[in-house]
């Protein structure tokens, strides 16, 4: 892909989110509006997207070998991330609620309204989107285990019931997608048509809904948390570029092969912005959901230079 094909790529992002933005400060999408595009996106376009591109695949040796590869790279990745996170919140000696917020952020990235539609649009065909689907029932399984223990280790939420979190419409969608790639199991074309069509304005919603999001931060604070251009510079530029050298040596050293697709969607879900959900999972297991805030703010805006930058490493060096 060439690096004015990326840069397209991401200032197309920025016009629609702009466009959610505008939306938002003219009381055109109100809070109610931002529910019901959540709900909309999670509950039917992303798992219609999910299910028609990998449908119109083929389950081969390569895909198989290249996803169990992204599943144990995702684990790598959480590992080191998880790590610099905490070390960094010890350095800003955060309070217990504001660290665990940055430890969390350092590793959870905004995968799903911004990985799924963008990997889908740099590498449309749909194994991006299986790679990426993987990628995120690995951090669904942090996420709800050690995630909300860290936010709150007296909760009586553990165990076993957050682990029923992890069964949800994107990880179904996943599952149903798989067996009908295993078994060869075409949708009908009459039928493929308005899945495929709803299922592909997913980027254009996730867009407009990170719009209201940011429209909806106090700026004036966030511009001047030292800690969050930290924790974004750490997540979104100096890790993605370490792991792409990490891996690249691990796979020397070995004597294995991961496709482009597999590898560099591995590496840019690592480089997302941080996670938007993750402001109301703190909120509602005792986290800073003030500074989950503004660290979706800063790193979504540093995104359009990250993000570009990171495509640009992977094609020198990938």
């Amino acid at each position: 892909m060439g690096f004015t094909t990326i840069i397209n790529q991401i200032v197309f992002l920025g016009v629609l989110a702009l466009c959610g933005i505008i939306a938002y400060r003219f009381k055109i999408l109100q809070n109610s509006a931002k529910e019901v595009i959540e709900k909309l996106i999670f509950f039917v376009t992303l798992p219609l997207l999910i299910v028609t591109k990998l449908a119109s695949l083929n389950l081969t040796s390569e895909i198989l070998r290249n996803g169990a590869m992204v599943i144990l790279g995702t684990y790598l990745i959480l590992f080191i991330q998880l790590f610099i996170g905490k070390l960094t919140a010890k350095l800003f000696k955060l309070k217990k609620p504001q660290a665990a917020v940055h430890e969390l952020h350092t590793a959870f990235g905004n995968i799903v309204f911004l990985g799924f539609p963008l990997l889908d649009a740099l590498f449309p065909g749909g194994e991006a989107i299986l790679y990426a689907a993987l990628y995120q029932l690995a951090i669904n399984t942090v996420m709800w285990t050690y995630g909300v223990f860290k936010l709150n280790p007296s909760t009586k939420e553990k165990g076993l019931k957050n682990l029923k979190k992890l069964i949800n419409p994107n990880i179904i969608a996943l599952s149903l997608g798989l067996l009908m790639m295993a078994f060869s199991i075409r949708i009908p074309e009459i039928i493929n048509i308005p899945l495929n069509g709803l299922g592909g304005i997913t980027l254009y919603l996730a867009i407009i809904y990170i719009g209201v999001l940011l429209a909806q931060t106090k700026i004036k604070n966030t511009l001047r948390s030292i800690n969050v251009y930290v924790l974004s510079f750490n997540k979104m530029f100096l890790l993605p570029v370490v792991f792409i050298f990490l891996f690249k040596t691990i796979f020397n050293v070995l004597n294995i092969e991961m496709n482009t697709v597999a590898f560099s969607s591995l590496i840019l879900e690592s480089a997302m912005p941080c996670m938007a959900i993750l402001v109301l999972v703190a909120k509602r297991f005792g986290g800073d959901d003030e500074l989950a805030m503004k660290n979706v703010f800063i790193s979504h805006i540093l995104s359009l230079i990250s993000l570009p930058f990171i495509l640009l490493m992977l094609q020198l060096f990938s």
